[in-house]
């Protein structure tokens, strides 16, 4: 009962400090939402690298937020990681995406589980395609949820948040299987929006990307029980250890 109540007021306190930088933003900033909620849904891309660079110093700041925050309420961050390619260098920007990539979707996994865990469990109880899919969630199936390049995080965010992967292994997933698709991402941004200076580059990035993922699908494809007898294993495990 203890732990469960430290939980709860771990939970608590981590919405209370994020809705006081919502709030804090907004005093400082008051045209800050807007101008961003404005931009993406022209798809501006020049106007929304201008204004981030215009913050200076800060901008690498106002980009992880932004990640952060897009990922936590389950909106596409691609427009973002796009951007600071351009903004910060290729590797710069690879490494501030991926902070951002990743603590968003924490945060998102978090609240999820939080708030869906209870009726998550009644369903797949009650469904056995649900229970056989849940069979499958283990570290190695969410760093691949994870490792493909432009795929909805909400949706894996969703699976792993309803199924039994432990906080830690959620974790350890996400922040390897987040690293090949920020990669991918920022790196077919930045090429296809200086196309006329790196498009040697990006044709052996995108021949690289194929073989990498065709192999592994194919590997994945020609291994199905193996998988499912690791994530049983993994989930027997975890079940264990709670007892």
């Amino acid at each position: 009962m203890k732990d469960k109540t430290v939980g709860v007021s771990i939970h608590v306190f981590g919405v209370l400090a994020v809705v006081a930088v919502l709030w804090a933003i907004q005093l400082v900033l008051p045209d800050f939402y807007m101008t961003m909620w404005n931009l993406m849904v022209q798809g501006d891309i020049d106007g929304l690298t201008d204004y981030i660079a215009s913050f200076g110093y800060e901008a690498i700041l106002v980009s992880v937020f932004m990640i952060t925050f897009v990922n936590a309420i389950g909106f596409p961050s691609i427009p973002f990681l796009t951007v600071n390619g351009i903004i910060f260098g290729l590797v710069p920007g690879i490494i501030i995406s991926w902070a951002g990539e990743v603590l968003g979707i924490e945060i998102s996994f978090h609240l999820t589980r939080t708030l869906l865990r209870g009726q998550a469990k009644k369903m797949i109880e009650r469904n056995d395609m649900l229970e056989k899919l849940d069979s499958y969630s283990c570290i190695k199936t969410i760093i691949m949820g994870r490792a493909i390049p432009y795929s909805p995080n909400v949706l894996v965010t969703a699976f792993s948040a309803l199924s039994h992967i432990s906080y830690k292994d959620h974790f350890i997933a996400n922040l390897i299987g987040k690293i090949p698709a920020v990669v991918i991402e920022v790196w077919l941004g930045h090429d296809l929006l200086r196309f006329h200076e790196h498009w040697g580059r990006l044709l052996v990035l995108i021949l690289l990307v194929v073989i990498v993922y065709g192999f592994m699908w194919w590997r994945r494809r020609h291994r199905p029980k193996l998988a499912h007898i690791e994530c049983h294993h993994e989930a027997d495990r975890i079940s264990v250890t709670k007892k």
